[in-house]
């Protein structure tokens, strides 16, 4: 079988995770065939040099997006009103690269194209013989902001913002022949149709099962990209409003946030904030750590840092949105609030009882196991090729 994944993150540098994803996906496809690259409308340039730069996977073609904004009054209430407008995310390829990208198609078994911004991208609106994987459904993280709104206008504009989004993906089954989501959760907001599988995301698995050991001074971890939206309004809800609590407890505790931005001054500003950036063995900083903080309130999607922290026995305290998609119980496998003051109060806990701390991570990886690596994924897929493959060709339209 022949795969073209296409997809705006290049599966070299920096790991965040919607690379970390799509790498992984192309790992295990092409355990069921041949799967060739294309990079489109990147978010990263390609081709810099980048710390973990993988040659495992290399495009076959690169084709850059160009700002498209809405020009006209028509467009406008299309793009309001409608159901059918392809300009969502206000970038488009050039009309002879959406030709060249059509033709690719048809010489493929299935396609496989990473984010609704991508498929968008092209002004193709249907796709025959493609998967969409759609890992952050955007109607969902507009409910989260209306969740997190500030005032009367702001929640205005979101609930617009959703009604728009919600009236898009109400037509997505027409468009591919199938929609692949994160969690049983996000494949409810599809009402069920079949055409919709859970691909988790996940972690690899450690070559030597971790040991959790007790480090001194206590550290508190915290890895994700903070040019992230959600990772950097998580960050500051937590320096402004938990951490001068752990601090008046533990004098000595040490917060250490890995990931992208996080040595800017707004962080290590604040005491004992140690800002690494991005670093290559987070395995190895993790194995540091008394426990890791998901402080999300907005996004979508699951988050790849919790089943990272599970992967490595390291204790997670989590907001609910934080720990969404994964079927996880406050007390067992997590210790999960909402309120700074429960959030706090959850950290001191495993700061305190080394014990509970041990009892939350077994219990996390015993399930991660089970449901959480990149293989765990390997009988959906397989369902997925299977029934591709058994389809006629060419079928679908335009």
């Amino acid at each position: 079988m022949k795969i073209l994944f296409i997809t705006s993150h290049a599966p070299g540098g920096p790991d965040h995770g919607a690379r970390l994803r799509a790498r992984n996906l192309m790992v295990q496809l092409r355990r069921f065939g041949d799967v060739h690259l294309v990079l489109a409308g990147s978010y990263e340039a390609y081709g810099c040099k980048t710390p973990n730069a993988s040659e495992e996977f290399k495009p076959i073609r690169v084709f850059d997006f160009f700002p498209c904004p809405i020009k006209s009054v028509f467009e406008r209430l299309r793009f309001e009103v409608g159901s059918d407008e392809l300009n969502t995310h206000r970038v488009r390829a050039r009309e002879e690269d959406e030709v060249e990208l059509k033709y690719l198609i048809s010489t493929y078994d299935l396609v496989w194209v990473h984010g609704l911004r991508v498929a968008n991208g092209f002004n193709l609106w249907r796709w025959p013989k493609t998967i969409l994987d759609i890992d952050d459904i955007p109607s969902e993280v507009v409910r989260n902001e209306i969740a997190n709104a500030r005032g009367v206008l702001h929640r205005l504009r979101a609930w617009r913002q959703y009604m728009i989004w919600r009236r898009h993906e109400g037509r997505l089954c027409e468009r591919f022949d199938g929609i692949a989501v994160c969690s049983a959760e996000d494949r409810e907001r599809f009402d069920g149709t079949p055409e919709v599988y859970v691909v988790s995301n996940g972690c690899d698995v450690p070559s030597v099962v971790p040991e959790r050991i007790r480090f001194l001074p206590l550290r508190i971890g915290f890895v994700g990209s903070l040019e992230y939206g959600p990772n950097a309004g998580g960050m500051r809800w937590f320096l402004h409003h938990v951490w001068p609590r752990l601090l008046a407890s533990f004098p000595e505790v040490t917060l250490r946030i890995v990931g992208k931005d996080s040595d800017r001054a707004e962080w290590v500003r604040f005491g004992n904030v140690d800002g690494l950036g991005w670093i290559a063995d987070v395995e190895s900083e993790m194995a540091t750590w008394a426990l890791t903080i998901v402080p999300i309130f907005e996004g979508g999607g699951t988050r790849i840092k919790v089943s990272t922290a599970f992967s490595r026995k390291c204790p997670v305290v989590s907001t609910q949105l934080g720990v969404y998609g994964y079927d996880v119980t406050d007390g067992n496998e997590v210790l999960i609030a909402d309120a700074a003051v429960d959030f706090g109060g959850a950290c001191l806990r495993v700061l305190e009882d080394h014990a509970l701390g041990d009892q939350l991570a077994d219990h996390a990886w015993d399930r991660f196991i089970c449901n959480w690596t990149w293989a765990a994924n390997s009988s959906c897929l397989a369902e997925i090729v299977k029934r591709f493959s058994e389809k006629p060709d060419g079928c679908g339209g335009e």
